[in-house]
């Protein structure tokens, strides 16, 4: 097949007048998030789809899981923040995601876990933001099978946080494996838990974390935050510039 026609790529980016850098976090944001006790926290941002353990698109279940097994036993852990629904804000969807973490939470074998929040509903995106520079989040982190673009990772990085994502797919387009931390990983079969007729078939294959690696990142950013600190405001102001709508 030969292409004949004229042909232009959709640009894709961030609304950088709505997410920012920020000390101005809506007040209803900060009500919400005052419970959470640990001033370090791990942030995911995204759809817990369908699939069996570490089959999700997102890979969410097996984040549950690594952050889980890396902090257990810690007498001072950080948390992490599930900002996250099956893709619909109903009660629910809202139990449904709780459930799955309480399932994760038995597999560890530890009666002291660090603790896991899920914040569920649908947000403005100057509440998103506000999200993105709360101070008790401290770095972003997606381990993403695959991604059109990944715009969610692209405005979190605008907060001048540290972000750990997948080092395969669309979001590579924008995250420098020198300013951010890029995991490794392989191309897996999809399995069928996850498939979608027509969307996401059996015949693709996606990005599975090596999640030994992700274990060792997510403590060592915790025990040496400052280490990454600088990498994650050269990503932002060089995201601000870039990919700016």
């Amino acid at each position: 097949l030969k292409l004949e026609k004229p042909m232009e790529v959709l640009f894709e980016g961030a609304d950088t007048n709505i997410y920012k850098k920020t000390n101005d976090i809506p007040q209803a944001l900060v009500d919400e998030l005052s419970p959470i006790k640990e001033d370090f926290n791990f942030l995911f941002v995204g759809h817990w789809l369908k699939g069996t353990m570490g089959q999700d698109r997102k890979d969410v279940g097996m984040l549950v899981k690594v952050f889980l097994e890396s902090f257990k036993g810690l007498d001072n852990p950080p948390g992490l923040i599930l900002k996250t629904s099956g893709a619909k804000f109903s009660i629910m969807d809202r139990n449904e995601m709780l459930s799955k973490v309480k399932q994760i939470k038995a597999t560890v074998d530890s009666d002291k876990l660090p603790p896991i929040y899920v914040l569920h509903g649908d947000l403005s995106d100057e509440e998103i933001n506000g999200l993105y520079n709360h101070p008790k989040v401290k770095a972003h982190i997606s381990l993403t099978k695959g991604e059109g673009f990944g715009r969610p990772l692209l405005e979190a990085s605008l907060s001048q946080k540290p972000v750990i994502a997948s080092a395969w797919s669309g979001h590579v387009d924008f995250l420098d494996k020198d300013l951010s931390v890029l995991v490794p990983g392989n191309l897996t079969e999809i399995h069928e838990s996850a498939q979608w007729d027509d969307i996401i078939m059996k015949e693709a294959k996606w990005f599975t974390a090596d999640y030994g690696f992700v274990a060792n990142v997510m403590k060592d950013l915790y025990m040496n935050y400052r280490k990454y600190t600088a990498g994650g405001v050269s990503q932002g102001i060089k995201n601000k510039s870039a990919f700016s709508l």
